[in-house]
C-alpha cells in the first residue's frame, strides 16, 4: 500500500495540479485561502479536469459535486479541497 501522504504534500501536490490544469497560472504564488474559481479562474472544465487528476495522483476519493455544494460556506478555496481529501468522510 502507499503513504499516507501529509497535508503539506496534499497542499503542494494540489497546487502543482491546478497549475497543470491551468498552465497561466504557473507563476502565481498560490495560497490555501484563494478560492479555485474566482482568484485563480478555473471554470466548470478545468474544475472537471482537476477532480480526475486529483483522484488519479493522490489515489483520493474527491467528490466535485459535494464540493461544489459547499461553494456559498468554503467559496472554492485551496483549503476546502485539502479539508475533503484530509478528512474521515462523514461520521455515522
Amino acid at each position: 500500500m502507499g503513504e499516507e501522504m501529509s497535508d503539506a504534500n496534499i497542499e503542494e501536490t494540489l497546487i502543482q495540479l491546478i497549475q497543470d490544469v491551468k498552465p497561466s497560472l504557473r507563476d502565481v504564488e498560490i495560497h490555501p485561502a484563494d478560492s479555485i474559481p474566482d482568484r485563480l479562474g478555473l471554470d466548470s472544465l478545468d474544475l472537471l479536469q482537476l477532480s480526475r487528476r486529483i483522484r488519479r495522483k493522490l489515489e483520493k476519493p474527491f467528490d466535485l459535486d459535494e464540493w461544489t455544494e459547499g461553494l456559498p460556506e468554503h467559496h472554492g478555496s485551496v483549503q476546502s479541497i485539502i479539508d475533503l481529501l484530509t478528512s474521515d468522510g462523514p461520521a455515522d
